[in-house]
């Protein structure tokens, strides 16, 4: 699954199966089914990159504009996860992302600031468009997951905002604004209520392995 021919997922119910041309597999990536690409339309040389060993799962979406790239680390789990992504999301290794949520780089905080007129060029460009792909209305602003992170189930991460290494985001929290490393934070409005323990490092990774041997 690692080359740059168009991927079949074998035994797909949805469709023939076939992942579009510019998703790019690492090794022994999961993905359950083609259904999650149906939003898909990411014109870029590369428009999703999935690391080793990653998976989709339970039909999460990959909801990407023209120029949209998402990109999955290694050994990273989304489970129903919902991607919406005009400009870039990044996820690290590691991450764990739980259903029903939804990573977006795309958001109006006002609806009402958004005139009549600048409605009607956005649902006349998408009437013009044969694939009836709604134009962003606001401007993106790119979403990064370093590593270890884990987001709960329903939870909401919002455009600009970067969640730092071995975050923890509880279930339904609204995240609106950046998160320090090993932050845990929960509600809306979001706040930190811990801070974990950096347990997750290389150093402590060589100590586990050890242990392990021993």
């Amino acid at each position: 699954m690692n080359d740059r021919r168009r991927v079949s997922i074998e035994y797909d119910w949805y469709g023939d199966g076939r992942l579009p041309p510019n998703v790019n597999l690492g090794r022994e990536v999961y993905i359950d089914t083609a259904y999650g690409f149906a939003p898909f339309h990411s014109e870029r040389q590369t428009g999703l990159v999935m690391e080793d060993a990653s998976g989709a799962y339970d039909r999460t979406s990959f909801v990407v504009g023209a120029k949209g790239v998402v990109t999955v680390g290694a050994y990273t789990v989304l489970n129903g996860t919902y991607l919406v992504c005009n400009k870039s999301i990044r996820i690290g290794s590691h991450c764990l992302i739980a259903w029903g949520s939804v990573l977006t780089d795309t958001w109006l905080d006002n609806e009402a600031s958004v005139s009549l007129q600048a409605r009607r060029r956005m649902l006349l460009a998408a009437a013009a468009d044969p694939l009836r792909r709604l134009p962003p209305i606001a401007e993106p602003q790119g979403v990064t997951l370093e590593d270890n992170v884990w987001v709960g189930f329903d939870a909401v991460v919002l455009p600009g905002v970067t969640l730092g290494r071995g975050a923890v985001v509880g279930s339904k929290t609204i995240v609106r604004e950046s998160v320090p490393a090993y932050a845990v934070l929960v509600g809306d409005p979001a706040r930190i209520v811990r801070y974990l323990e950096p347990d997750d490092t290389d150093e402590k990774r060589r100590e586990a392995l050890r242990e392990r041997v021993l």
